[in-house]
């Protein structure tokens, strides 16, 4: 999935090690567990947003997003 289809309020999320494999993650503003979608620990600078990431490749968060829409 690609940043420009989420709903206001979710973001993309990942660290180097998910810029460079392509396994960015969602994370839900307003949300204070510190964690992704699927439970990833926010603890570094958000890589995604700072190299300007388009493309969400984990796809447990993906679920979760989709689920979360219907």
């Amino acid at each position: 999935m690609t940043i420009e289809k989420l709903k206001t309020n979710y973001y993309i999320f990942g660290n180097k090690g998910n810029v460079w494999s392509n396994q960015c993650h969602i994370a839900k503003a307003g949300d204070f567990t510190g964690r992704t979608l699927c439970g990833v620990p926010m603890l570094s600078n958000n890589w995604a947003k700072i190299e300007n990431v388009e493309h969400i490749g984990c796809d447990e968060c993906n679920k979760i997003y989709n689920e979360t829409k219907s």
